[in-house]
């Protein structure tokens, strides 16, 4: 058998030397480590040990005590008890108490002993893995959960707006972060948000998950403007568990006509228009970051758009990269004007407009970028075709 650090956990003097002689006869590449005490192998727990021969008699721990002490120390190293009795059946109970096996002494010999330990040892891992799955499972079922209340379906009604979205946690996570955006239209026209969370976890992911609620909620009900800036703050200050969790947002409003547009940044980067063949940051007054809006006026500035357009909302995960491989500058809000510049030029088809552009600056930057990325693309049935 391959390398395996085994202890024996036996009281008795002469068993424990049994043992050793009975395995350096069979098995001399496993390393046995033997204590005489339950608390003493705890104490000085090899770190890398794989099964554990465990004797149910010891003076500090008696029958299935014992075993259960241990698992619960060590829930992951399987365990082969040993025992002195063979007909009462306490060889089965320990099965059923998470034992892998049982060995009777004077029964076994060194071959049945590496045997036993073999097995747990492959036993355990299996098991291990069996765990390591089904953890791996509930993780993707609760990032789809939290995947939909960050990155909802658009809720709009109209045929003249197309929208399109794109997300990817940042450094090759799995899990999500706390980048959100939304659509929403309403009797008084379409509604946009992009918003960004400091940090990067299930915590930043949840609360990203109440203030794209909370906006959803009071666009939904009519607030407009300042009334729906200062409520999702306040979700945003009831929410947090950090008093330095802060959170950026930029909304768009667009009137029923779609030929106009009111912008509201709070901390968070300009969206990008695109008319023709042009791409321009839009410009306009910017507020501080969530959390930091008492005592400022919070006023939308208005946007004119042409009959044909797109608009661009991400967070600044996408141009945080750097400018080119190995290079020390970021790429930066002109950087990301001149990838996209090229891709609108080339007539990259709009459905694919996003991820074609996350394509762009990720080969820019030379490999995956250090933090999530979420993009909004919204234009009209016009521009879109």
């Amino acid at each position: 058998m391959s390398h395996h650090s085994l202890v024996l956990i036996e009281d008795d003097a002469g068993d424990r030397l049994l043992v050793t002689d009975m395995l350096e006869g069979v098995a001399p590449d496993i390393h046995l480590t033997c204590f005489a005490t339950l608390q003493a192998t705890l104490d000085a727990w090899p770190p890398d040990t794989e099964c554990v021969l465990l004797d149910l008699g010891l003076p500090d721990a008696m029958g299935l005590s014992a075993l259960e002490r241990l698992r619960a120390a060590v829930p992951d190293v399987p365990i082969v008890v040993l025992t002195g009795r063979i007909d009462d059946g306490i060889g089965r109970v320990a099965l059923a108490a998470g034992a892998q096996d049982y060995l009777v002494k004077g029964q076994v010999d060194g071959t049945a002993i590496e045997r036993s330990v073999r097995y747990a040892v492959e036993r355990g891992r299996a098991a291990l893995d069996r765990r390591r799955f089904v953890a791996a499972e509930l993780i993707a079922q609760e990032n789809a959960r939290l995947q939909r209340g960050l990155l909802p379906s658009p809720l709009i009604g109209t045929s003249e707006l197309r929208v399109a979205s794109f997300y990817r946690p940042g450094g090759g996570r799995a899990l999500l972060g706390g980048d959100f955006f939304d659509v929403v239209q309403t009797s008084t026209g379409v509604h946009l948000l992009i918003g960004d969370v400091s940090g990067h976890g299930p915590e930043e992911a949840a609360l990203g998950v109440a203030l794209r609620i909370a906006w959803r909620t009071l666009v939904l009900a009519g607030h407009t403007g300042a009334d729906v800036v200062r409520g999702v703050e306040q979700v945003l200050l009831a929410e947090r568990h950090d008093d330095d969790r802060f959170a950026t947002i930029a909304t768009v409003s667009l009137d029923s006509s779609l030929a106009r547009a009111e912008v509201l940044l709070c901390g968070h980067p300009s969206p990008l228009l695109v008319r023709g063949g042009a791409v321009d940051e839009i410009d306009g007054s910017r507020l501080p970051i969530l959390t930091l809006l008492d005592g400022h006026a919070i006023e939308p500035f208005a946007v004119d758009l042409d009959d044909d357009w797109g608009l661009l909302l991400f967070t600044d995960g996408l141009f945080e990269g750097r400018a080119a491989p190995g290079a020390t500058t970021r790429l930066g809000t002109d950087g990301l004007v001149r990838q996209l510049s090229s891709l609108v030029a080339n007539d990259t088809p709009r459905d694919a407009l996003a991820s074609a552009l996350f394509a762009a600056v990720e080969g820019a930057n030379g490999g995956p970028l250090a933090d999530d990325v979420a993009a909004l693309l919204v234009g009209t049935a016009g521009w879109w075709s």
